[in-house]
């Protein structure tokens, strides 16, 4: 297996996909993929580790018959309601004072960070460095050789469970690989699709998956504030089935073929053929009702992403744009949807990019 490759799996509720890429100088090529229907998984958590593991290994098969590749390890995707995020400090002295700060010193100064107390069911997944500090100076982004005698840093811990944690990385070892490491979807999500400067800028990134919708909120290049709320685009799907009575993949089809989260601008004349339980044929339906079903569980998910943008501290910035990704992102009229839930604020659809 080639060193400079990095294998990553994405382990979802309705898919799941094992993607392979290099590094360039522009930044990531994906070399290839595969994405296979998924099993075992529940509202972005680990239901059933067994098909689980099935799931993985369908993934990880298709990955090496497109490309040959044989992955010795992964680097796999965490998300799910379980996935918490905790502000914490660091200090360290620069010894002697006013020497230049070293590589070693800012991996000193995140470790001192973690040293946080964590319930013994959680553990920690990542530690995201928000802000350094040299002698009170704050803003600093880049510390590596700056002079102080002192270095702070403010950081985002962020844990999960620890039952959860441990049965992503059995459902891995059980294909004979090791986790190489864990990383957030959120973080995941807001890398792929906002450029250094939106970061900067900062914005709210919302992945809308089939079984959890993840939030991100980054500012000033970092992030900041990071959860997941247990209702993704699959419960929209369960919801037009039960309302309409129809099957599942009837309902999936309606949802994505002629569903709009934003009802009102539906002409009410509009009309859409549904098969219902119990028929042969085809009946008529008014596709603003399809549409108002679907409204009402989006704007349901869309009003907790304020709630948690507003616990992040970041609710009052004007104008922090909303970006949409994921499939459930793709259903029509989400946009107007979302600005209208933030009172006007900007909101766009996004897919991650490669080179």
């Amino acid at each position: 297996m080639r060193t400079d490759l990095v294998t990553v799996l994405d382990l979802g509720n309705q898919s799941a996909t094992c993607l392979a890429a290099e590094p360039t100088d522009r930044g990531w090529r994906v070399v290839g993929h595969h994405t296979v229907p998924s099993k075992g998984m529940r509202r972005g958590l680990v239901a059933d580790q067994e098909e689980a593991g099935q799931t993985v290994a369908a993934a990880l098969r298709g990955l090496t018959a497109k490309t040959g590749l044989e992955p010795e390890s992964l680097v796999v995707g965490v998300g799910g309601a379980h996935v918490e995020g905790h502000a914490a400090q660091g200090f360290v002295p620069i010894i002697p004072p006013g020497r230049a700060v070293q590589r070693e010193d800012v991996l000193q100064v995140v470790n001192h960070s973690r040293q946080i107390l964590i319930p013994p069911d959680r553990e920690q997944i990542q530690a995201l460095p928000r802000e350094f500090r040299i002698d009170g100076q704050r803003g600093v982004q880049q510390p590596i050789g700056k002079r102080g005698s002192q270095l702070e840093v403010l950081t985002l811990i962020l844990t999960g469970q620890s039952a959860q944690l441990q049965s992503l990385e059995r459902a891995v070892s059980a294909n004979g690989l090791r986790v190489e490491q864990m990383v957030v979807k959120g973080l995941a999500s807001g890398l792929g699709v906002l450029s250094p400067e939106a970061r900067e800028r900062g914005a709210v990134v919302v992945d809308v998956g089939a079984g959890s919708t993840e939030v991100a909120v980054f500012a000033d290049g970092a992030l900041v504030y990071a959860a997941s709320i247990p209702l993704g685009s699959e419960l929209v799907t369960s919801d037009v089935s039960k309302l309409v009575q129809t099957s599942f993949d009837e309902a999936e089809r309606l949802k994505v073929q002629h569903g709009s989260a934003w009802a009102t601008a539906v002409d009410k004349a509009d009309v859409v053929d549904v098969l219902q339980l119990g028929h042969t044929q085809l009946r008529p339906m008014r596709r603003r009702v399809l549409c108002e079903i679907i409204e009402s569980r989006m704007r349901e998910i869309a009003g907790f992403v304020r709630q948690h943008v507003e616990r992040s501290g970041f609710g009052a910035q004007s104008g922090l744009p909303i970006v949409l990704t994921g499939r459930g992102a793709l259903i029509d009229g989400l946009t107007e949807l979302f600005q209208d839930v933030f009172d006007g604020a900007r909101a766009s659809v996004a897919a991650p990019s490669a080179v």
